[in-house]
């Protein structure tokens, strides 16, 4: 495998650092149900932060992480409040500051990076507005007091070089359209920086984006943090942009901290068996082809039910009966690690090292089910000019029963377009497709409905792609209404055949996607791309939007569906790791063509193609690493 000869500082604190900037003290966060009852999301959260520190903060969804960094400036949703505690910040409780007291320090000393650019943008106001929305209210005055518009708008400029805009002068006055996810992330995080902050909470801001602009996004971040003594608070559930980006790590689960201490010590030797599953779930880019990713059973615990024991004791392999009956305090253990297990309180070593993970045995691919050949797609643009943006530049490719084909590369590369074309629901433009030796390049309507029942789509959003008016029966059984196969009564039992398949009940039959998390939703989904029988599943990123945890189980099922059904795979996602462990052949994606193809192993194993191996030098893995900040190589 490649080495990961870069890496971003993980800086342990700022030369300025001699005192707490940043204390929580048992920080409780509640909110009121319908029926007026109190759901507690946060308790008894505890930790510091100096100047110029990095802090992770991880966990699954629902863990507390995101309330978390809300209560800091009590921007909590709805009917959230912050029931007990403090936050000091400079010695100045933020927990009882008055509403005027948190508007001074909102975006001022605590600014805040969100996940997803483009719902965090206002779409019809340029970025310059959005940057001088903020200069307004936190920015440069002139001689005689007054907000200075004109010093507003080159400190706007300059914020944007900062950040690695190109071009700031000219981009200043461009919408978010225009713009780059990563490019988006930068614009969020120079309105972050306007107020010149002390504390930057940064919440989830690489999750959406590919490998390469991720690196550069976090060494943007720790450039800040070393140049201006910004302490950071990192919120993921990434654990490999964990090791490459904090110093400190604090892992929550069930709205509790679990465990906390340095980075390198957390993720080499975890004390709590929550973390190490977390661990034990990540993918690893040096696992061969075929290797089973383990998840961790179970999920997360319904806040509303929580009793007096520890809230992953359902989920434990260490439970103990004492572990049911009192919940366990975070003591101190050795190496300034802290952890809440009453098994780990009475250890003196690390937890055992996990069984290695197995590999899985698979049969050989059989005969070729699709091959493409040349396909090309251009879009094209309005305006005078006229000229379209070729996102398929002569794409070819085959793929056989029971075979897995990986396709990676950045956004932009041509992956979805490619996903659409194979499943006919974008025409080419040029080239051919063939579906069993039969050209189905451009099929006659009625031949249409029987290739798009061939090959089916599990897609990236299980929230956005499932109809929130209907039953899960119902959306399960649509593609068998649409496709005139069986009965009523044969619909039902081909659901409930489906549901299993899937790894769910088939009583959940009659409840709605809302009653389920996100990776049930992506079951559901799978259950009905699996319902007309299909010889193809194209899976365009159906686990990016997942905890490693779910990611595991999730990958686990497509590869017992393929095994025991023959179903040949498209699996297109950014995260090399993933993809090496569940393919048996990998293609990568860059400007619309496949510049390198080859088995699994050996694309990642010995890469040709200069791109290929920027991404996999670009990979994070959960392993600390030489604190040896980037310096070149990266484009900004």
């Amino acid at each position: 495998m490649t080495a990961q000869p870069h890496a971003v500082q993980p800086h342990a604190a700022h030369p300025a650092a001699d005192r707490a900037l940043l204390e929580v003290r048992d920080l409780g966060v509640e909110f009121t149900a319908p029926d007026g009852s109190a759901l507690r999301a946060v308790r008894g959260v505890s930790f510091t932060l100096r100047r110029g520190e990095t802090l992770a903060v991880v966990g699954e969804s629902g863990s507390g992480k995101s309330t978390t960094a809300l209560a800091l400036t009590r921007m909590l949703p709805g009917t959230g409040r912050v029931s007990t505690g403090s936050v000091l910040l400079d010695g100045q409780d933020l927990a009882t500051a008055s509403a005027e007291e948190l508007r001074a320090v909102r975006g001022a000393r605590i600014g805040m990076i969100f996940q997803d650019p483009m719902t965090a943008l206002n779409p019809v106001l340029t970025v310059g507005r959005h940057l001088e929305e903020v200069l307004r209210a936190h920015g440069p005055r002139d001689r005689h007091g007054r907000r200075d518009r004109a010093a507003r708008r080159a400190r706007a400029v300059e914020l944007l070089d900062r950040v690695g805009i190109p071009e700031p002068h000219r981009r200043i006055d461009d919408h978010p359209h225009q713009f780059s996810g990563g490019q988006r992330q930068r614009v969020l995080i120079a309105m972050a920086l306007a107020g010149e902050p002390d504390v930057l909470l940064a919440d989830e801001p690489t999750t959406a984006l590919d490998a390469t602009v991720q690196e550069q996004i976090l060494a943007l971040l720790a450039d800040l943090n070393r140049e201006t003594g910004t302490a950071l608070v990192l919120i993921t559930h990434n654990m490999g942009v964990v090791a490459r980006s904090c110093a400190r790590v604090l892992v929550m689960y069930g709205g509790t901290v679990v465990e906390d201490g340095p980075t390198a010590e957390v993720l080499t030797r975890p004390r709590h068996p929550y973390t190490a599953g977390l661990l034990a779930a990540v993918p690893r880019l040096s696992a061969p082809s075929g290797t089973r990713l383990t998840g961790i059973p179970g999920s997360p615990p319904d806040l509303t039910l929580l009793g007096d024991g520890c809230a992953f004791a359902a989920r434990c392999t260490l439970v103990e009966d004492r572990c049911r009956t009192g919940v366990p305090p975070l003591v101190a253990l050795t190496d300034g690690v802290r952890a809440a297990c009453l098994p780990a309180a009475g250890r003196t070593e690390p937890l055992p090292a996990p069984a290695p993970p197995a590999r899985i045995d698979r049969p050989a691919p059989g005969a070729v089910v699709l091959a493409a050949d040349g396909l090309r797609k251009t879009y094209g643009r309005r305006g005078v000019r006229g000229r379209g943006f070729t996102a398929l530049d002569g794409v070819s490719l085959t793929l056989a029963e029971g075979e897995t084909l990986g396709i990676v590369g950045e956004s932009g590369s041509g992956k979805s377009t490619l996903a659409r074309v194979l499943a006919h629901a974008h025409p080419s433009d040029g080239g051919t497709l063939h579906l069993r030796g039969q050209d189905i390049t451009r099929p006659a309507r009625r031949e249409l409905h029987a290739v798009r029942r061939q090959i089916q789509m599990v897609f990236q959003d299980p929230y956005a792609s499932l109809n929130p008016r209907m039953t899960v029966g119902r959306i399960v059984a649509e593609p068998l209404i649409a496709f005139g196969l069986g009965d009523r009564e044969e619909r039902e039992a081909r659901v409930a055949e489906l549901l299993t398949l899937a790894g769910l009940d088939p009583a959940v039959a009659d409840r709605h996607p809302r009653s389920f998390s996100g990776g049930q939703r992506q079951r559901i989904g799978i259950a009905r791309a699996l319902a007309p029988g299909p010889s193809v599943l194209i899976c365009d990123e159906p686990v990016s939007a997942l905890d490693v945890s779910v990611q595991a189980q999730i990958v686990g099922l497509l590869t017992d569906l393929q095994r025991d059904l023959g179903l040949a795979l498209v699996f297109i996602a950014h995260d090399l790791a993933v993809v090496r462990q569940v393919s048996h052949r990998i293609a990568v994606m860059h400007r619309g063509r496949i510049v390198e193809t080859g088995s699994a192993d050996d694309v990642c194993e010995h890469p040709r193609d200069p791109y290929t191996r920027a991404l996999l030098a670009a990979a994070p893995e959960p392993v600390p690493v030489t604190p040896v900040l980037r310096k070149a190589g990266v484009p900004v």
